[in-house]
């Protein structure tokens, strides 16, 4: 019977130390109950950041970062980061640990941060971003479409930049940053490379423009596809195969792009009697 009792006391003092509060990260910084700071691993996407957390009370915490934070950059010339897969860490009373944690530069004109650069913990960012880090925790895609999503958003740039060669694969982020911005979804995309030049700086190089568009000719004719800028000055001429006659035929493009400046352009696609096509893009 003593044994009985000793062992009941041992099993509930165990469970009063074991005793936890979980709560999102910003709720623990709001009420002090944690110190947070991050340090960049070097480069500016994937798991790039590794997060210090401390625990400053007597009680164990379940602590979840968020999808959606916003990693303030302390040095100006450096690149904010979105994190966008959320992360679960249990500390114990007066515990540090440490954790990498995934996210993407959200500032392109910045450059990418060199191991050691120091982040502040920040907010969640605004509301899009938000949304898309969510989407992104719950999905998979490469490395090169999570950016340009990120991008999409924070830069304002076109949902088409978001592609990859096997396009069934980058789709549905394509929809939803498109949805998210409330635009049209793009009838093109764009494939494009990131390149990270020794200084941190980043420069995205457009490689092609692809996209499947409708031709209809009453007679076989010789096509000629040309692409004008905003001031109607001509970009570039490709002149392709015959077309047979037919209505509706899903005529695929593959156009090269390379050394194109940003801007909006038109593509035209002529016979030699009439226009056959006439659609808008934008890198």
């Amino acid at each position: 019977m003593v044994r009985l009792i000793i062992s009941l006391f041992f099993i509930f003092s165990l469970q009063l130390s074991a005793f936890h509060r979980s709560m999102f990260l910003q709720q623990a910084l709001d009420k002090k109950l944690v110190t947070a700071t991050g340090k960049a691993l070097g480069g500016h996407q994937g798991f790039c950041i590794n997060l210090t957390l401390k625990n400053l009370t007597k009680d164990s915490l379940v602590i979840l970062i968020e999808a959606g934070r916003r990693l303030n950059s302390i040095e100006d010339i450096n690149q904010d980061i979105l994190i966008v897969k959320q992360e679960l860490l249990a500390l114990k009373s007066n515990e540090l640990k440490r954790i990498n944690v995934k996210g993407y530069c959200c500032q392109a004109s910045m450059h990418s941060p060199s191991k050691g650069a120091i982040y502040d913990i920040n907010k969640l960012a605004d509301s899009n971003l938000v949304k898309l880090a969510r989407y992104l925790n719950k999905s998979k895609f490469d490395l090169q479409a999570e950016q340009s999503a990120v991008w999409a958003i924070s830069e304002k740039r076109s949902a088409a930049n978001i592609a990859s060669e096997n396009d069934s694969l980058t789709q549905s982020l394509r929809e939803m940053v498109a949805y998210i911005k409330g635009e049209e979804l793009p009838w093109y995309r764009i494939l494009s490379q990131n390149y990270v030049y020794q200084n941190g700086a980043i420069s995205c190089i457009y490689l092609k423009l692809q996209g499947l568009v409708s031709l209809s000719t009453d007679q076989e004719n010789y096509i000629t596809l040309c692409v004008r800028d905003e001031k109607g000055l001509n970009v570039c001429l490709v002149k392709s195969e015959w077309l047979k006659a037919g209505a509706n035929q899903i005529y695929k493009l593959d156009l090269p792009i390379k050394g194109m400046a940003r801007g909006k352009y038109s593509l035209e696609i002529t016979s030699p009697d009439k226009q056959l096509l006439k659609r808008e893009f934008e890198i």
